[in-house]
């Protein structure tokens, strides 16, 4: 991989490179290149993904990398830093990045403050609109993205927004202030990154201002940044629902060691949820004994059970995460889900206490195999209610392990119905 085929590629597909390699190899890679190309491969890369091969790098070339990346990629690679190291690395860097980024790392990374760009194109509402054209051409290269231009006052508060497309057709003597949008959405720095990310997908927004409550102009966040959130916040769920505790560092290149840390508790934990059912089932090991056909629907309640609670746990995640089940709203979709699962229950159940009735022969089995597929759906539908709306409320993220309660609830019911049905009915 010499210097030649990696600088002949997009960043993009450079990364792509870099991501199959160790932090020290990838490390060996990026310092073959030329600085700039190697800050656009960086912001390429989620910052998790990143840290590793940075901190492999001499702390004058980590400096220079940094001075080149936009201000938001910079601030997401230094997050991922101890604070120490962090320190180090501001200290080598000039002052003007320093302060930039000092500025952005006191809001959180979850916050609107900590996904902003401050390189956000503003221009005084007393400019004319030919003095604001021959403006924007000689700054074209200063900006990520120019959407739109903000107007403030002399302060630094925004006053009014202007399509950029806007400046074509306009007087070049009529000032910002009489040709701007003075209805400006704007978002607070505090503002949680999920919920900017929603105004974005409601409005059709390329862009919004961040302001204090001041009103003063912070920075701006742009269309490309929301859709790195809503990858980032897509990937956690996905893998928090199955219990990788750290689901923002883990992926397929991910070391061994980290994996194994992310990985093992919720196994351990799942261990415990399993021995669990274990327990429920040795109680019935008389029954079990006498009529060995159950043990062969055992699984079968138990995994239709865990199957359909899983596509309500699914379902209630993407919800709350997208906003569309209020506090209020939960006990309308646990009513919902509860009737879906008696409606799922009895076609399943007669599905398969159809089969049991051929396999065995007796109607008892099979009325036994068909309510208990009933009871277990229901339980299913309402536990994936229960589960994501209750992490919810005691300040969990929705989707943190919900796969693996949901596969207790569906094991310990499914065979506490099947096997408590027929001591009751047939012993």
């Amino acid at each position: 991989m010499a210097k030649k085929a990696l600088n002949d590629l997009h960043p993009v597909e450079a990364a792509d490179k870099l991501r199959s390699l160790s932090d020290s190899e990838a490390a060996e890679r990026i310092e073959e290149l030329d600085l700039d190309f190697a800050a656009e491969v960086f912001e390429s890369m989620d910052p998790w993904q990143v840290s590793g091969v940075f901190r492999e790098l001499s702390g004058k070339l980590q400096a220079r990398i940094l001075e080149r990346m936009e201000p938001d990629d910079s601030v997401d690679l230094l997050q991922e830093l101890s604070p120490e190291t962090r320190q180090v690395i501001l200290g080598r860097i000039d002052s003007l990045t320093r302060k930039r980024l000092g500025t952005l790392l006191k809001y959180p990374p979850d916050t609107a403050g900590g996904t902003m760009s401050p390189e956000v194109l503003s221009l005084p509402e007393n400019m004319t609109v030919g003095n604001a054209v021959d403006r924007l051409r000689k700054r074209e290269e200063e900006y990520e993205n120019i959407n739109y231009v903000y107007v403030t006052d002399q302060d630094g508060n925004l006053t009014g927004v202007l399509p950029l497309r806007n400046f074509a057709f306009r007087e070049p003597e009529l000032r910002l202030s009489e040709v701007m949008n003075p209805e400006v959405q704007t978002v607070s720095p505090d503002l949680d990154r999920e919920k900017v990310a929603r105004l974005f997908d409601k409005y059709d927004y390329l862009a919004l201002p961040v302001v204090n409550d001041e009103g003063r102009l912070l920075g701006v966040i742009t269309v490309d940044d929301v859709i790195d959130i809503l990858r980032q916040e897509d990937t956690e769920d996905m893998l928090e629902m199955v219990g990788i505790s750290d689901a923002r560092e883990e992926s397929v290149w991910t070391p061994w060691r980290t994996s194994m840390k992310h990985r093992l508790p919720w196994l351990v934990i799942n261990l415990g949820t399993a021995l669990l059912a274990a327990i429920v089932v040795s109680v019935f090991e008389s029954t079990i004994a006498k009529y060995a056909v159950l043990a062969v629907f055992m699984p079968v309640i138990a995994g239709q059970g865990g199957n359909s609670g899983s596509q309500t746990v699914a379902l209630l995640v993407r919800g709350i995460a997208l906003g569309e089940i209020t506090e209020g709203q939960s006990s309308r979709a646990l009513a919902k889900e509860a009737f879906l699962g008696i409606l799922h229950g009895l076609s399943i159940g007669i599905i398969v206490g159809s089969i049991a009735f051929i396999w065995n022969g007796s109607m008892k089995i099979a009325l036994i195999v068909g309510v208990s597929m009933v009871l277990s759906m229901i339980v299913a539908g309402i536990a994936g209610v229960l589960i994501p709306v209750g992490l919810k409320k005691v300040g969990l993220d929705p989707a943190l392990s919900a796969n693996i309660w949901m596969t207790t609830v569906t094991d310990v019911a499914g065979f506490f119905f099947l096997l408590g049905l027929a001591s009751w009915l047939l012993m």
